[in-house]
């Protein structure tokens, strides 16, 4: 590596750091406040010095009496090294600036065999690379989120500024997720999760926090009641009888409203930010829905309620209505109890499921699953499915719906899940008509723009289809016959195979 990339440390702070009731000081680390860099170049918007590796070794000397206590130097930059590397991961890190926070501490361990290790590293040098996270570096103290024994009166805080931000609930659950591991082999093994590849893609991630962020100790868990705040009163009969009007769409209740994505991440991070401002420096990295994670595992271990037999989470004070999010951090905080099952006999949502998807209790076939065939399925629906999905277009609530828990459900304050125009009352033959121009704009900001034009066309076209099946009117039969027909020349072969399929119902 070029010369003119070296950093040379200036050691010369002094540490100081509580181990048990002995108090060690040494005058190793500094707080790199002289850095000598002449050709890094520097990327201004993930904060990032292309500095890979570039800490040269330093001898450190440890008086005699103290060699037998290990001396470790940690610099918890989480994922600055690989954005370092991949150009891709940049916008990320700058987003997700908890793990770019260099911190430092001196802990000592009795262990012979780690003694050892010690000594090599000691002997090899220390290596590493660093980011440069709002100007600022490690402050010269010990980081007091660390050394003080309060977690609880930590917990309760955090869950205190997470309620101020609109969520429900703020949990904490722990990172060992290797009883869930056989589980998630088995559905995986049987193919359930059909075209959604990234869910093998990561291996046995997903059940292990700390491999899928390094360094994480503890994860904070949030879940954000979605119910619109002019929700009426007996809300799962009005949508059970929306179901029943077959000319009519129906997009899911959580769709209806702003993307979620965008809400409870927006909030993750100011929640992160606060408890960094309040605790000191933190390592961390926000999840909502968008990467390998076990959120309803995390959710059920620590105490956000249990798992239903649908397998979605669900919540005696508020059914089963609400997004999930998490925050992975570096810290370990006291996990919050987890809650019994509460399900008992009950099999209602296994007997309304309209294609059987659940195929056992907390068991799940996405491939038969509405929800993934209307959302996560790119390709023709299969013929068998079509006639079962009725006037669903985007997503289904039946399971949820019929779910006695849900009359517990609550409504949020927050005005991003109140439903848009043209999503909660249109007929099929209307967004039918949309061209992309339209839909692009009556979704932007939503969660339905993600599946595109065409299979939005696709699903309704199925709609369409189940609808003019049943239609006993001569009118209403020519009125959907001539919503299809204008989409019979469709450039997308997709769309047009399933308008074909659709006007052979009639």
């Amino acid at each position: 590596m070029a010369r003119s990339l070296i950093l040379h440390l200036q050691l010369h702070c002094q540490l100081h750091h509580q181990v048990g009731q002995r108090q060690v000081a040494r005058r190793f680390v500094g707080p790199f406040h002289k850095l000598q860099t002449q050709a890094g170049k520097n990327i201004p918007k993930p904060r990032v010095f292309p500095l890979l590796r570039v800490m040269e070794a330093e001898k450190v000397k440890v008086p005699h009496r103290q060699i037998r206590q290990l001396v470790r130097l940690h610099h918890r930059i989480g994922r600055a090294f690989d954005a370092a590397r991949h150009a891709q991961s940049a916008q990320q890190v700058a987003h997700q600036r908890g793990f770019a926070r260099a911190q430092i501490a001196a802990q000592f361990d009795e262990s012979v065999a780690q003694c050892r290790l010690g000594r090599q590293r000691l002997r090899k040098g220390l290596r590493g690379g660093f980011v440069w996270p709002d100007g600022g570096f490690y402050n010269g103290q010990v980081n007091n989120f660390r050394t003080h024994n309060d977690g609880d009166a930590k917990v309760s805080k955090i869950q205190q500024w997470g309620l101020a931000l609109g969520f429900s609930q703020i949990s904490v659950s722990g990172v060992d997720l290797s009883s869930a591991e056989p589980g998630l082999s088995a559905w995986l093994a049987a193919g359930f999760h059909g075209d959604m590849a990234y869910m093998a893609a990561h291996g046995m991630k997903r059940a292990r926090p700390a491999e899928l962020v390094p360094g994480t100790l503890s994860v904070i868990t949030a879940r954000m009641d979605y119910l619109p705040a002019t929700t009426p009163e007996g809300w799962q009969a009005v949508e059970f009888a929306r179901l029943q009007r077959p000319q009519q769409a129906i997009v899911s209740l959580y769709a209806r409203g702003r993307d979620y994505h965008k809400v409870l991440r927006n909030r993750l991070q100011k929640l992160s930010d606060r408890i960094a401002l309040e605790f000191g420096p933190l390592g961390y990295r926000v999840f909502t829905d968008s990467a390998p994670v076990l959120e309803v595992e995390l959710a059920t271990r620590s105490g956000q309620g249990w798992r239903g037999k649908h397998t979605l989470l669900l919540n005696r004070d508020a059914g089963s209505v609400f997004f999930l999010g998490e925050i992975f951090v570096d810290v370990a905080l006291p996990p919050t109890p987890a809650v019994a099952d509460h399900c008992g006999s009950c099999s209602a949502c296994i007997d309304i499921c309209p294609t059987q998807a659940i195929v056992a209790p907390y068991r799940v076939d996405a491939r038969r699953c509405i929800s993934y065939l209307t959302i996560e399925h790119a390709g023709p629906i299969p013929l068998e499915l079509r006639p079962l999905m009725g006037n669903h277009i985007y997503g289904c609530d039946d399971c949820q719906l019929v779910c006695p828990w849900n009359k517990f459900a609550r409504t949020s304050a927050l005005p991003d899940f109140d439903a848009r125009a043209g999503l909660a009352d249109q007929s099929l033959a209307e967004v039918f008509d949309w061209t992309e121009a339209v839909f692009l704009n009556l979704t932007e900001g939503g969660p339905i723009r993600r599946i595109g034009h065409e299979r939005w066309l696709r699903n309704v076209a199925v709609a369409l289809g189940n609808a003019l099946r049943g239609a006993a009117n001569a009118e209403v039969r020519q009125a959907l016959q001539s919503a299809l027909q204008t989409r019979q020349t469709h450039p997308s072969a997709l769309v047009r195979e399933h308008v074909v399929w659709a006007l052979a119902q009639a």
